[in-house]
């Protein structure tokens, strides 16, 4: 209540990416099968005594529900990340959310293999609601997965991260990344799109900043 009173905007970081309670085998990006492989404290498939996933999403848009005019920015995709259709519904109900990409790219790429043009299709209808991020813990993880210690080869590791995106979101190439299994082609987002996803919509959500 405080926080709609004064406009300021909530950054929810409720719940995990929905692979985290799935076997190693089944899960769907490579980021988490190395992350929650090295993990297991945080792998909620090994501890059913947690709350489930949708227990977990279902009193967060219960939060929401109660709370129709808070600004409010999910982070990590809002724990939505698997399904763009299931981010849809929410940012449908929910005029005043808009959600974060840091460390969930792959997840769309991940949707780019089998449905392009729904992933593309998203981004165009939700273009206002989408905020580039990034995740420079989970980047870390990379770093000393790979053995680099000197800051020239982690300014590179990073630069070849954020490249990545940037071509997702901005070519029709055909790619492949690390964390996704096979080829699926680049957004090619139009430039107002990119703009906005970048920077305008940072603006526009954290207006307080």
């Amino acid at each position: 209540d405080l926080l709609v009173e004064h406009d300021i905007t909530l950054i929810g970081h409720l719940g995990e990416p929905k692979n985290t309670w799935l076997p190693i085998e089944e899960m769907t990006v490579g980021g988490d099968k190395s992350y929650f492989k090295e993990h297991p404290q945080y792998h909620m498939y090994l501890h059913p005594e947690y709350p489930s996933y949708d227990e977990q999403i279902a009193a967060r848009d219960y939060m929401l529900e109660k709370h129709p005019d808070l600004i409010f920015v999910g982070a990590h995709l809002g724990s939505l990340e698997w399904s763009v259709d299931e981010l849809a519904k929410r940012l449908d109900q929910y005029p005043n959310m808009a959600v974060d990409m840091a460390e969930r790219i792959s997840h769309f790429q991940y949707q780019a293999l089998t449905d392009w043009q729904k992933v593309h299709d998203f981004f165009i209808k939700y273009q206002d609601r989408l905020l580039y991020a990034t995740d420079l813990r989970a980047t870390a993880s990379d770093i000393l997965a790979n053995g680099i210690t000197e800051p020239s080869g982690i300014k590179k590791h990073v630069h070849d991260v954020w490249f990545r995106h940037w071509k997702f979101f901005t070519t029709d190439e055909t790619m492949h990344v690390p964390k996704v299994e096979g080829e699926f082609k680049g957004l090619k987002l139009p430039k107002e799109v990119v703009d906005k996803i970048y920077r305008e919509n940072a603006k526009k959500w954290f207006v307080k900043l």
